[in-house]
């Protein structure tokens, strides 16, 4: 049996990063609550091999069945459980250089889940462009509040010099199922918005030809941040960004608390409803 990960009471940890162990520790590391789970795979941009995967209870799609004409008698179509809005995009720029951690140099990775407190943290020092930056990714889904996903990334500048640090906190609809027998996106964006702070996306499951249900999700970040924040970039046709950046002093540290509410038409019979829905609970 492969042993990756450290094991103490109500924590799993790890100190090492190894592509070939890369999918692995995202299965060990996830996170749910019965009414949203998914992998520990990371907040930032990973250029590496990674398996992204997101998902909604009750969420599914009917993906057609691919099979030859010798496989007579096969089901139309299998019940998948899609891959849902990536709603934890957080990527980083140092210098304006984006953080990756397949191609960067690192130190001191630690990545520690709290099964107690349902709370993954990662953190690790990264070496660029001669200067010492540390992070601090801590992520948790409310047992509580079902809805709610938050997480919470401390940038800390171990150099002598000062660094520009830019946030790209967004909702991506632009995902995949690797298993997807044609190879197809599954969302519709039906609304997106965003102000300087929060952004939200309505999607819907797209059409299908079997006349199952077509499920509508809503979801809503709010971010918190000392940093200012800049007009940057909007996203792509199914993504929303807010962008923040600032000067970080030698030594000096700086958070971005983004909370994310995530709701689905399980619960509401009209979009409106859903829209109304989750609009409080991002206010709440």
């Amino acid at each position: 049996m492969k042993r990756t990960f450290e094991v103490t009471p109500w924590h799993v940890i790890t100190h090492e990063l190894k592509p070939e162990n890369k999918r692995l520790q995202e299965s060990m590391t996830s996170l749910g609550n019965g009414n949203m789970g998914m992998r520990g795979f990371f907040e930032e941009n990973y250029s590496g091999d990674t398996l992204k995967g997101i998902y909604l209870g009750g969420v599914w799609f009917p993906d057609k069945t691919r099979v030859g004409w010798w496989k007579n008698g096969y089901p139309k179509y299998f019940g998948k459980v899609i891959n849902a809005i990536n709603f934890i995009k957080l990527n980083v720029l140092i210098n304006g250089e984006p953080i990756d951690l397949a191609t960067d140099v690192f130190s001191d990775f630690e990545m520690d889940l709290d099964m107690k407190q349902s709370v993954l943290t990662r953190s690790f020092t990264l070496t660029k462009g001669g200067q010492q930056i540390g992070f601090k990714f801590e992520r948790f889904i409310s047992a509580d509040q079902k809805e709610l996903s938050v997480i919470r990334l401390t940038v800390t500048n171990q150099s002598t010099q000062s660094a520009h640090v830019t946030f790209k906190s967004a909702l991506d609809a632009d995902v995949q199922n690797e298993d997807a027998n044609y190879d197809e996106r599954f969302w519709d964006i039906l609304k997106k918005d965003a102000t300087s702070d929060t952004g939200s996306i309505v999607a819907i499951t797209k059409e299908n030809p079997f006349g199952t249900p077509r499920f509508t999700v809503g979801m809503k970040m709010t971010n918190v941040t000392d940093f200012s924040a800049d007009n940057g970039e909007n996203g792509s046709d199914k993504e929303v960004v807010n962008q923040f950046s600032g000067d970080l002093a030698p030594q000096a540290s700086t958070q971005l608390v983004k909370r994310v509410v995530v709701l689905t038409s399980r619960d509401y019979d009209t979009q409106s409803e859903l829209e109304s829905a989750m609009n409080a609970l991002a206010n709440g």
